[in-house]
């Protein structure tokens, strides 16, 4: 009965989806503009895209974010589907989608050549990097590039008659500068993420590129916009939230040039973002507040945003204040157990990688001892630039910040893996 449920409002969903594309005055048509998506080639939830506009003296920049909320009733058999699952689930062999697949496919995502709707903030910097204006508006808005990201590196970079994404990415680094002075902490650095093809693992490390990073800091600059916006208009939404963070010295550190090494002890020194009903400052993203609101296809929470954004502009009554804390109640506890269950099926996955690697022997740091006695401690792989729980045979003794030379053992199980120590270099 609920599938039919579901099919019945997908029809009505689509129905209305070619109603809108037909009636655009009810929205700012913004489809003249030069718009980019950037993402992985393979992402099938296309939650934003990102364009420029001059005015008079000035650039606005636009940022537009898939407006799933403008379609789904809140509280109908999709909506309470997808909140029972909080988020999109990316496991290595299989995706379990918070929306249905063919709403995301056809409809939600902002396909390139498509005209879609979508929740687009307009924003206009002083020199210094900081919002000299701002505005948020319902749009229609169509992709003319759908790029993935090295090909939007090669456009920053080496072409120069698409400007637009040039001057966009000096732009939002102006605006990473502004956070940083204002007490954000950066950490970029490359990691290494297991993806499975044929139900063979392969490692794939991702570099901080300049197009990684435009994404990143646009997505942030959206949802500081949109958090002071509900935050003064007393919305009730599903704040980001990190109380104060201590900063690790390098002169702390036994190797100053271990730069894996004081990224970790920073990232182990920050206390846990949640989500919450009061609006509290960010500290590592150096805002006075901020809310996830770019990811509404696959997210809940910044589902939840939207349809108070959506609800707010058009003059509709809101989700109400005891509403939305069951929700960011519900939000923190499943959050936390699809994070475990990713976390579960990268461990899995790891696993496997080093039996098809056995006989390899790895460079790694040595981070942190979990357990000394026990031989369980965390080890960075230096060539693959992922870090592990490992349990660790060693005879001599070794400390935080050693570089190592280990080989994997026969030992292994699901729930850690073994080496052994063939040198040290302190």
């Amino acid at each position: 009965m609920c599938n039919e449920i579901i099919d019945n409002e997908i029809i009505n969903i689509i129905s209305r989806f070619k109603q809108t594309n037909n009636t655009s005055s009810v929205l700012k048509d913004l489809t003249h503009l030069k718009t980019y998506s950037i993402d992985d080639s393979q992402t099938l939830e296309i939650d934003d895209a990102i364009s420029l506009e001059k005015i008079s003296r000035h650039y606005k920049l636009w940022i537009h974010i898939a407006s799933p909320s403008s379609y789904i009733e809140y509280q109908s058999a999709i909506d309470k589907k997808a909140r029972k699952l909080i988020s999109t689930i990316y496991l290595s062999t299989n995706t379990y989608y918070m929306l249905p697949e063919i709403l995301i496919n056809n409809f939600f995502s902002l396909s390139e050549k498509e005209k879609r709707e979508s929740l687009s903030i307009g924003v206009i910097f002083n020199e210094d990097g900081s919002v000299s204006s701002s505005e948020i508006v319902p749009t229609l808005i169509k992709v003319d590039y759908r790029l993935n990201y090295s090909e939007a590196d090669e456009l920053i970079d080496y072409a120069p008659k698409e400007e637009d994404l040039n001057y966009i990415s000096q732009i939002l680094q102006s605006r990473k500068c502004w956070r940083k002075n204002s007490g954000a902490v950066e950490i970029l650095e490359s990691y290494g993420k297991i993806i499975v093809e044929d139900k063979i693992p392969i490692l794939k490390i991702i570099d901080p590129t300049l197009s990684r990073q435009l994404i990143s800091e646009a997505m942030i600059l959206y949802g500081n916009i949109i958090s002071d916006f509900t935050k003064v208009n007393k919305i009730p939404v599903p704040y980001r939230v990190q109380e104060s963070i201590d900063i690790v010295s390098k002169d702390n550190i036994q190797t100053s040039n271990n730069n894996v090494l004081y990224n970790f002890l920073l990232k182990k020194n920050m206390s846990k973002s949640y989500y919450s009903l009061t609006p509290m400052p960010h500290y590592s993203l150096g805002l006075t507040s901020y809310l996830h609101s770019t990811s509404p296809i696959r997210r809940y929470a910044d589902l939840l945003v939207s349809y108070q954004l959506n609800r707010y502009l058009k003059n509709k009554d809101l989700i109400s204040k005891e509403e939305v804390e069951q929700i960011i109640h519900d939000i923190n506890n499943q959050g936390r157990q699809n994070i475990m269950r990713y976390r579960e099926d990268q461990k899995y996955w790891l696993s496997k990688w080093f039996e098809n690697n056995s006989f390899r022997e790895y460079q790694v740091i040595l981070l942190n001892w979990i357990n000394r006695f026990k031989n369980i401690c965390i080890l960075y792989f230096i060539e693959y630039k992922f870090s592990t729980i490992c349990n660790l045979n060693s005879k001599i003794n070794l400390n935080i910040g050693d570089n190592l030379y280990v080989k994997n053992t026969i030992h292994n199980n699901n729930d850690i893996i073994h080496f052994e120590l063939i040198s040290s270099s302190k």
